[in-house]
């Protein structure tokens, strides 16, 4: 059984525990009731209750999509990965101090939390300290929005564009300030297919080659042909990694360093020990490893969700937060 069969059977009998009644409902999703799902009158409870009105606030007040999301909420699917990090991550908007202590422990060297600059403050006037679905202050990589390069305002966050699923904002120890960047995996698997070509489009040389070449690029492009980086989960690895290349470039938010932080949780082998490009498996077999071995030191890093659920789970803002995700996602295997 893979790790996405083994998830939706490992949370079905945690719904009545997790959920109203009414919630535990089968779901309608893509046509067909799901045992997986919550009742598709009922998806806000895949956010706990903690976040749930202050996080529906801040997607629709920034435009953000919901992946396979109803009617403004998020989706009803149990292994939706966007409901995972948000329900990870959101916690901490409010909370600099906790969140300053999660991020010591997982290594990295901070004095201060600092807001992030997203667009608008939360409803009550305070400033978001995480954000989510960035995809940069401006268009720095030059995607398309039907057929063309978009303008900056032309932009939505979560789909079409490179996002990141989280982003931090903080001041180092050295007195640097640095953005984590981070992408959120859950249940994902991916296909040996190559994303290169979209339609007419020649992704590579049309958008990408471009900053796949500039001198302050993060990734080392000198050891792998450029073609074989346009496979799934290394095609949005590369196109994070030069969002972070281009916001490091231009200091977004006074930043002297852009890093990407790739969370995944271990147990998922169909995503992190499948090396879906061909070139690629010629430098290892796990797909932290690899990509370690193709960006500059100290601009990745790939830590697994086993590994930040206790962290977090210590320094959350609120003992229920705590109990609901180990609840929740502590049994991955």
């Amino acid at each position: 059984m893979g790790f996405r069969d083994s998830e939706k059977r490992r949370l079905e009998p945690l719904k009545e525990d997790l959920f109203t009644h009414a919630a535990c409902e089968p779901g309608l999703y893509r046509g067909r009731r799901r045992p997986f799902c919550l009742h598709e009158h009922h998806s806000l409870e895949n956010l706990h209750e903690s976040i749930r009105e202050d996080a529906l606030r801040y997607f629709a007040g920034r435009g953000i999509r919901w992946h396979d999301g109803i009617d403004g909420a998020p989706s009803n699917h149990l292994c939706c990965s966007q409901s995972c990090c948000v329900n990870f991550w959101f916690p901490f908007v409010r909370a600099p101090q906790e969140l300053a202590a999660v991020l010591r422990k997982i290594g990295y060297d901070v004095a201060e939390v600092l807001p992030f600059t997203d667009d608008e403050p939360l409803d009550d006037g305070a400033p978001p300290y995480v954000a989510f679905e960035w995809i940069g202050a401006r268009n720095y990589l030059d995607e398309h929005r039907r057929g063309r390069v978009a303008a900056d305002h032309e932009r939505t966050r979560g789909a079409g564009f490179t996002s990141l699923d989280f982003a931090i904002r903080f001041r180092r120890g050295d007195g640097r300030i640095q953005i984590l960047a981070g992408e959120w995996k859950y249940t994902e698997a991916y296909a040996s297919k190559s994303k290169r070509h979209s339609g007419k489009t020649d992704r590579l040389e049309q958008i990408y080659r471009p900053h796949l070449e500039h001198p302050d690029c993060q990734i080392v492009t000198g050891t792998v042909e450029l073609d074989a980086l346009f496979f799934d989960p290394f095609d949005q690895l590369m196109r994070q990694q030069l969002l972070c290349s281009a916001m490091e470039r231009e200091h977004e938010m006074g930043a002297d360093v852009v890093s990407l932080l790739h969370i995944a949780p271990q147990a998922n082998g169909e995503l992190m020990s499948r090396v879906t490009s061909p070139r690629l498996q010629e430098l290892g077999n796990d797909v932290h490893g690899i990509w370690s071995r193709l960006t500059s030191p100290d601009r990745f890093r790939g830590i697994h969700v086993e590994d930040l659920l206790p962290e977090v789970c210590g320094d959350a803002p609120t003992r229920d937060t705590a109990e609901y995700l180990q609840r929740r996602f502590g049994g991955m295997a």
